[in-house]
């Protein structure tokens, strides 16, 4: 059992694929005091999570980028995951040390990818003198008009990677400017479109949205709006009958799937059909917001809280602006949830909302805003692993329905 935290944050291709996902952790003792680790205790916590946890399980076939400090490097020799799917980040001052520096071009030689973060030099010399670099990573806070310049002069054989994108319009500028990978943020954003400005398309999922999770909705309205809109109801039927959800009998009918079901789990499940129907990128913002809405029924299950789907649907939304483009409030005007998830969304108060920033500081290894919530030992993490293997699962059943 691994009783620390493990959180992830995507990493963009150019054209807002995943490339892989930057790890982060932290150990159990910290977690437990809610502070960061020392240098000593992360390392033992690396260690720990690569003999408790599949790596599959955390990034699939993507790569794991970890940030390692370079007193910390040889631990990642006797990690158990597969070295070609995995990226070290190390600092730039290796360079200046020539012990750090044979480390980390052995680890290159053994097949891990390493990426120089924040180098000093420019890319010209990083290649002439460190050519088992295979990845320069720039904070986007310190870039500055040289370092900027580095990005009409690498070849083919170094790629350029910029962290801490904080806005969608950062993003487009850095992407003019020619990188390759793209971390941060940006993606839990919406581009502040005003409401009347909302396409449509958009509109019109809204709309359905707002009348499948209106508490109104029985079992026999949830069947009508479902089985009106054709696409969503073969897709839904499709979905059900997937593998991972333990159905022995096949379910062929709307109906027959929210007597079984329950009609909350059926309108939950219906919204995220809707939510991916919408034209968004990137595509991995609809596995962000699974694996949040996941992870936080999860945690309201085991703090015994009563109504957990409103916690799943919670997680679910709390990603919609982006998503939509649309700014929180507008969106919560057209859906008229329950008064609990507003104030969960929009002010991260309220019981629900407890549950949701824990949520979102599991994504981060954050101990913080986990440490006040008493979880048994071990908790967090195995919610937060087991999110991200059903929504992996949820994602593939979307993606043939």
């Amino acid at each position: 059992m691994f009783d620390g935290l493990i959180g992830r944050v995507p990493i963009y291709t150019h054209t807002l694929d995943v490339y892989g996902y930057e790890l982060s952790f932290c150990s159990g003792e910290a977690l437990s005091v809610g502070t960061k680790d020392s240098e000593d205790r992360w390392t033992e916590a690396v260690r720990q999570a690569g003999q408790a946890l599949d790596l599959r399980d955390l990034v699939g076939d993507s790569r794991a980028m970890l940030r390692v400090p370079s007193t910390s490097l040889t631990v990642c020799e006797g990690l158990a995951w597969p070295k070609s799917q995995m990226v070290l980040a190390v600092s730039g001052d290796v360079l200046n040390d020539s012990a750090a520096e044979e480390t980390v071009s052995r680890l290159a030689d053994e097949g891990f990818t390493i990426a120089l973060h924040n180098p000093s030099c420019d890319l010209v010399e990083l290649r002439r003198e460190a050519d088992f670099v295979s990845i320069c990573s720039l904070d986007a806070r310190k870039l500055n008009g040289f370092k900027i310049s580095w990005t009409a002069r690498h070849d083919q054989n170094l790629h350029l990677l910029v962290r801490d994108i904080e806005t969608p319009d950062e993003y487009d500028r850095f992407r003019k400017l020619g990188f390759d990978y793209y971390e941060g943020m940006f993606f839990e954003r919406p581009r502040h479109l005003r409401s009347c400005d909302i396409p449509g398309n958009r509109l019109a999922v809204l709309e359905l949205l707002a009348r499948l999770q209106s508490p109104k909705v029985d079992v026999a309205e949830a069947e009508a709006i479902i089985t009106r809109d054709m696409t969503l109801s073969y897709k839904l039927l499709r979905l059900v009958n997937a593998a991972f959800f333990g159905v022995t009998k096949r379910i062929d009918s709307i109906r027959r799937a929210v007597i079984f079901f329950g009609v909350q789990r059926i309108k939950n499940w219906a919204s995220v059909i809707l939510v991916n129907s919408v034209d968004y990128r990137p595509r991995e913002l609809l596995t962000t917001a699974l694996v949040r809405a996941r992870t936080c029924e999860l945690l309201a299950e085991r703090m015994k809280r009563p109504n957990t789907e409103l916690y799943y649907i919670t997680g679910l939304f709390s990603l919609l602006d982006a998503v939509m483009d649309v700014p929180k409030e507008d969106i919560l005007r057209h859906l008229n949830l329950d008064d609990r998830i507003d104030e969960a969304l929009l002010h991260g108060s309220g019981p629900i909302g407890d549950v949701l920033r824990a949520a979102i500081a599991l994504e981060r290894a954050e101990p913080g805003e986990i440490q006040g919530c008493k979880f048994e030992q071990g908790v967090p993490a195995s919610a937060y692993v087991e999110s991200i293997r059903w929504a992996t699962d949820v994602r593939k059943a979307l993606e043939v329905s």
